[in-house]
This record gives structure tokens, C-alpha cells and sequence, in this order.
């Protein structure tokens, strides 16, 4: 008897000391960090060298030479702001900088690479404007090709004529009329095309892009909880959906049935799920 006291004792004292060690890690404090201008790096976000349970890994930024940083894929870019309201960080190309003459931004984003690299998200394409960057081998008279003073241009350079062209995403390389060679494509901010100078343009690729994390509060809200996530970025706002988690489940479960049992049952089994307003 007195050994099953003991032994009751001893099992009440060990898981007291697994809660107050799981009160512990619970309770760990996770203070914002700062780095430059950026003061309040908080949750999602991390700085690299906080403790392992701040922040989400998939956003962690880093501090070099007083200046945060993040990675886009393969590239880092300054961080200018972070808007945890709107849920967007504002990044801008180290290659950008001020001064009398255009310096080129040293990587060319696309739209394709956040498709494939879901951390991050561009916003819609009336959002943001194209421009594209030209050497040319005659003057051009065209308004709509603005004329750029390189910073890298010598007395010796063959780039005698410098222009950018400003349009939407959709602008393609038959839309360059005259015998011009592309030397870089760059996304910015929407710019409305016509009567636009090489300050604007600077101006533009100096704010930066603005990029919506919105993506990490639909795994934090929605997928944690098996629901699919409708997300808004012109109101900044997301949605989870149980509706649409069920069709995706009677989806997929039809799809695993139609394996087992043939064509047939599922190409029925798709019929009556329509009636219901399912979708296969």
C-alpha cells in the first residue's frame, strides 16, 4: 500500500514539473527586433539570431550593415516597411539608388517567381506597371520612350541612347518599335504611361514593391483547421471556407473511389454531386 502512495506521489510531482515546464515554453516572451529603420520585427516575421520559437522561419530577415534584408529566392532585397494592418512588406532592389542618373536595379522580379515561391504575393497586375530598360542605336522621337542617363555610362560607351519604356505586365517585345536592344525588364509600381521623365521612373523603383504576406494568415487560420482560404488583397482581408473544404474533400474522395472502382461509378458518382452543386 505504501508503495502505491509513493509511486502516486511521485507520478503528481513529475507531471507538475512537465506543466510548469510547458507553462515555461509557453509563457517565452518573443520581443520585436529592429535593425536600420526597421523597429518593430515581429510575428511572422523573425530576425535572423532570435530565439528558435519567434516568428515563422519562412520569414525571417536578416540585418547587414544596419539595413534589413530579406530573401527573395535566390536574391536579397532592403526592406523598406512593413504594414502588419494591410499584412505587406515593401521591398527595394540594393541597386537602386538616388542621384542625377538612373542606377539599374541588379535583379529583374517577375510575376512568375511568386507563383512558385508562396511566401510572398505580388497583388494584381493593374497594380503594377512593366519597364522595360533599351539600348538604341539611333535617337528616338517617340514621347512615349523616355530618355535615361545610366550611372554606369562612360565617355568610351556604346550606349549612346538610353530609353525606358513604361506599360502594363502585358507589354511584350513586339510592342518596342524601333531597332532597340532590351537590357532589362523590371516590375515597379503602377506607373500611368504618357509624359513620364527618368525622376519618375527613379522615383518608383526607390519605393519599391509592395508584396502581401496574406498567405501566412491562411496557414495560421484557415489550413490549421482544414478549411480553404479565400483571400482578398484589394481589401487585405481572408476568408476560410468550410463550403469549399467539403467540395475539395468529396473531390478528391471521388477521384480515390474512381481508382479503385473504375470510370464508370465515378462519371455517376460526379452526376448525383452536381445536382448537389459539388463540383468533381
Amino acid at each position: 500500500m505504501m508503495f502505491r502512495e509513493a509511486k502516486l506521489v511521485a507520478l503528481a510531482v513529475f507531471h507538475t514539473f512537465l506543466l510548469a515546464i510547458c507553462a515555461a515554453n509557453g509563457n517565452q516572451t518573443c520581443r520585436p527586433s529592429s535593425c536600420g529603420d526597421i523597429q518593430n520585427i515581429s510575428y511572422p516575421f523573425r530576425l535572423k539570431g532570435d530565439p528558435s520559437g519567434c516568428g515563422d522561419p519562412d520569414y525571417e530577415l536578416v540585418c547587414e550593415n544596419n539595413r534589413t534584408m530579406v530573401n527573395l529566392t535566390l536574391w536579397k532585397y532592403y526592406v523598406a516597411d512593413i504594414n502588419y494592418d494591410h499584412a505587406t512588406i515593401r521591398v527595394v532592389d540594393p541597386g537602386v539608388e538616388k542621384g542625377s542618373c538612373l542606377s539599374s536595379p541588379l535583379y529583374s522580379l517577375t510575376r512568375e517567381i511568386f507563383y512558385y515561391y508562396g511566401t510572398y504575393y505580388l497583388g494584381w497586375k493593374g497594380m503594377t506597371s512593366t519597364a522595360v530598360l533599351m539600348n538604341c542605336d539611333q535617337p528616338v522621337s517617340d514621347g512615349s520612350y523616355i530618355p535615361i542617363t545610366p550611372c554606369n555610362a562612360t565617355s568610351s560607351s556604346s550606349q549612346a541612347y538610353v530609353y525606358a519604356l513604361v506599360g502594363g505586365e502585358s507589354m511584350e517585345v513586339g510592342d518596342i518599335k524601333y531597332s532597340c536592344t532590351i537590357s532589362r525588364t523590371i516590375i515597379t509600381q503602377f506607373l500611368k504611361p504618357g509624359n513620364l521623365s527618368m525622376s519618375d521612373l527613379q522615383e518608383m523603383l526607390l519605393l519599391g514593391l509592395e508584396l502581401s504576406f496574406l498567405s501566412f494568415r491562411c496557414k495560421s487560420e484557415c489550413e490549421v483547421k482544414g478549411l480553404v482560404c479565400d483571400v482578398n488583397y484589394g481589401s487585405h482581408t481572408v476568408q476560410c471556407s468550410l463550403w469549399k473544404s467539403l467540395k475539395s474533400f468529396f473531390s478528391n474522395l471521388l477521384y480515390t473511389i474512381s481508382e479503385t472502382l473504375g470510370v464508370y461509378f465515378y462519371y455517376l458518382s460526379c452526376s448525383f454531386l452536381l445536382l448537389l452543386s459539388f463540383s468533381c
